[in-house]
């Protein structure tokens, strides 16, 4: 009995770990960032029991108001759903042309207050995501990069002679604290925009049954992806894109018919490694070296031993986490193995993957497959948008560190704000939940003006361009294309 509270927060800790492989095998293998190995190893705050009404905190726009575990600098305000943010602000300079339109009030006025959220200059919007919790700040970036966008937008003038504003809810990392606020949201805000959480599935039923509320985010669970109006900015389903699989096969022929992987033993990641296996043996792959690996686990010497002897040519770790990919990879090196391919997805797109790994010589030739551009600042040179992302996001988070959350909250945002200037063109300004909706439902391309690999959000379609990248000097280096994404291949669905 008396172990009780412990085996409970080691329950939450899987569940991160799950979700978390998920998203790094679900989506391309786009993320699993260093705090989810952090919190299986047992560090981080403590979790949120399972009752309450969640907490929510208010975001200054452009000033960085972001309650963060206790650690950021706006207010909180516990259990209570109030809906009180603070925004609007214009704090920041450039950073790109790329932007918004539509940012001046029609003549004759925008109609005032035309819907829930809405008056004559502001919309207020919500972002409900993992801030405190067994990880303080796990998805933090997600709130930043959402408040960051609408701080850009405001600098614009807004939409429509309305500023934007962002109350920031943190479930604490509670299924019931999730749909909890969900619920006090709703009747409340315009909608939700750059929510990001391992509990969006416990929020579904109340979106769900709110048909005309718009829900704007990376949707993770089955039941979230599923809303008829949600829409996310890169949508997931089971599967994976072809094309860097082809790519690879390409250059080392003789490596794909001998490939090794190790796979995090987890219902979530394991459900997504079939659909990635799938897709590699369709373009000629042959597994013949897999083992699931517990959280917990850091000594990774049998593996590479085994892979040795077996013969393994080619070593995919598409569905592990920054830490274990370092490890692993530093274990290789200190037996003296160097198979001929090592390729990971985004998950290894990590600043802290050389340090862990014990040094660039670990890493030096590994490939990576990204469904976005080199975002932590590779690319930023020759793309106005990962400029932008950078800039405003050092504008109003001066302190945060940009990673694949923060991208998602960006580009979510500025899905929405593309579609709340089409739904007020023909309306003169007027906005409406409904006619959001309806442009959402007609945006079915989109690619954050290039930051993502294209893809359809109106029919839920996931990408299937990518950057090829490398570790080359202990640095994240460009390969293919010079610019943009390769677009050969397809998504091929499982």
């Amino acid at each position: 009995m008396t172990h009780r509270p412990a085996r409970a927060r080691w329950l939450r800790l899987l569940a991160a770990f799950a979700a978390l492989a998920m998203v790094a095998a679900a989506c391309g293998s786009r993320a699993s960032k260093t705090q989810i190995a952090e919190a299986v190893r047992g560090s981080g705050g403590g979790g949120g029991g399972g009752g309450g009404t969640g907490s929510e905190s208010n975001s200054a726009s452009a000033t960085g108001g972001i309650s963060q575990g206790g650690t950021g600098g706006g207010s909180a305000v516990q259990g209570t759903g109030a809906v009180s943010p603070v925004g609007g602000g214009t704090t920041g300079s450039g950073g790109g042309t790329t932007g918004g339109a539509g940012a001046a009030a029609p003549a004759g006025g925008n109609g005032g207050a035309t819907d829930v959220g809405v008056t004559a200059d502001s919309i207020t919007l919500a972002n409900i995501s993992i801030l405190t919790g067994p990880v303080p700040g796990l998805f933090a970036g997600a709130a930043n990069g959402t408040d960051a966008f609408f701080a850009y937008q405001n600098s614009l003038g807004g939409v429509y002679g309305r500023q934007l504003k962002l109350a920031v809810g943190d479930d604490q990392f509670d299924c019931s604290r999730n749909k909890a606020l969900t619920q006090q949201y709703v009747p409340k805000v315009f909608a939700l925009v750059g929510s990001f959480s391992l509990y969006d599935n416990c929020g579904a039923s109340v979106i769900n049954a709110t048909p005309n509320f718009p829900d704007v985010h990376a949707a993770l669970a089955l039941d979230a992806q599923k809303e008829p109006n949600g829409f996310s900015p890169q949508p997931i389903r089971q599967g994976a894109a072809s094309g860097p699989f082809t790519w690879i096969k390409a250059k080392y022929p003789d490596a794909v018919g001998a490939v090794g992987s190790l796979v995090g033993d987890v219902q979530s990641a394991r459900d997504s490694w079939v659909g990635i296996k799938s897709a590699m043996e369709k373009v000629g792959y042959h597994v013949t070296y897999l083992r699931l690996y517990e959280p917990t686990e850091s000594n990774f010497t049998a593996d590479i031993v085994r892979m040795r002897s077996a013969g393994v040519k080619m070593l995919v770790l598409v569905a592990a986490d920054v830490k274990a990919i370092a490890r692993i990879e530093g274990a290789r090196l200190q037996q003296g193995w160097t198979p001929e391919v090592r390729l990971f997805g985004a998950s290894g797109y990590d600043p802290t993957l050389v340090l862990l790994a014990g040094g660039p010589k670990a890493l030096e030739g590994d490939y990576l497959y990204l469904g976005e551009q080199l975002f932590l600042g590779t690319d930023r040179a020759a793309s106005k948008e990962v400029d932008l992302f950078l800039t405003w996001l050092k504008n109003t988070h001066g302190n945060a560190n940009p990673d694949l959350f923060t991208v998602f909250g960006w580009t979510a945002a500025r899905l929405f704000v593309q579609a709340l200037i089409e739904s007020g063109k023909s309306t003169g300004g007027k906005i409406t939940r409904p006619g959001v909706i309806a442009a959402l439902k007609g945006i079915k391309n989109f690619d954050s003006n290039g930051l993502l690999a294209p893809d359809d959000p109106a029919d839920k379609t996931p990408p299937h361009c990518y950057v090829m990248a490398q570790v080359k000097g202990g640095k994240f280096v460009r390969v293919d294309p010079a610019s943009g994404f390769r677009c050969d291949g397809s998504y091929l669905f499982l």
